[in-house]
């Protein structure tokens, strides 16, 4: 219970740290419909690194029937903004509804893995979605795709924090179960496991099975004392039972 208490802590600790307040990526879904003929263009002016997704104009809702077409984005900064500002930066552009939305804009976030935001542009971890062409996304004012489709190496190792404390929560003692249980919950996971740190991982769990296994022989063959006075535990050696003949 104790250990189940100390990972959730870590956690709490883990996503308030990368929940933030100002970051310099952000991401929303754009209707081309709602907006002016020109509205790459307008963008563009603003000399912001951005990029757009494909047109997703075959996604279906849970019911069957067709989404609106869109694009998703990603915007990247010079400068840290708060996601209040990169608002105002839409509103500015295309102007506010009478509901105080952005025209033809939707559901402004801050970007926490830009490489999983770009493979989504494209589905390609989402084989139940639709899948669109990766040539179809366009990088503008100087962004490179190709190399966000590379992962950074701080998001590398935020994500091998969380698989570490995901090994650890669900004490996991075999690589192969790792590979089961996230190949499709957790596939920015998995790439990482499967072609980084396969090595790294396997010592990493084959480390927790021989000190799980070292912790039982330990409290087999040995006692607990605890001082009345000041609560200290020591390991002391069992005192064997005596056989009545």
């Amino acid at each position: 219970m104790a250990k189940e208490k100390s990972n959730d802590d870590r956690k709490k600790q883990y996503d308030k740290k990368r929940a933030g307040t100002r970051t310099r990526n952000y991401t929303a879904i754009f209707y081309p419909e709602d907006l002016p003929e020109n509205w790459k263009t307008m963008l563009d002016e603003t000399h912001v690194k951005w990029v757009e997704s494909p047109l997703h104009d075959k996604d279906l809702n849970a019911d069957g029937k067709p989404k609106k077409a869109h694009h998703h984005t990603m915007f990247m900064f010079q400068s840290v903004k708060t996601k209040e500002q990169f608002i105002e930066y839409l509103k500015d552009l295309f102007g506010e509804s009478e509901t105080g939305s952005i025209v033809g804009v939707a559901d402004p976030q801050p970007v926490q893995d830009k490489s999983a935001l770009i493979r989504y542009f494209a589905h390609l971890d989402n084989p139940e979605k639709v899948q669109y062409d990766i040539k179809d996304i366009i990088g503008h004012n100087g962004v490179d795709v190709s190399e966000l489709f590379k992962m950074s190496m701080s998001e590398t190792l935020d994500r091998m924090i969380e698989i570490e404390e995901y090994i650890e929560t669900h004490d996991i003692t075999e690589m192969c179960d790792l590979a089961v249980m996230v190949r499709y919950e957790h596939k920015d996971w998995y790439r990482i496991i499967t072609t980084q740190s396969t090595m790294y991982f396997n010592a990493f769990i084959r480390s927790r099975r021989h000190k799980k296994q070292a912790d039982a022989i330990l409290l087999e063959y040995s006692d607990v004392e605890v001082n009345e006075e000041t609560g200290e535990m020591t390991f002391v050696e069992k005192k064997k039972q005596e056989v009545s003949e």
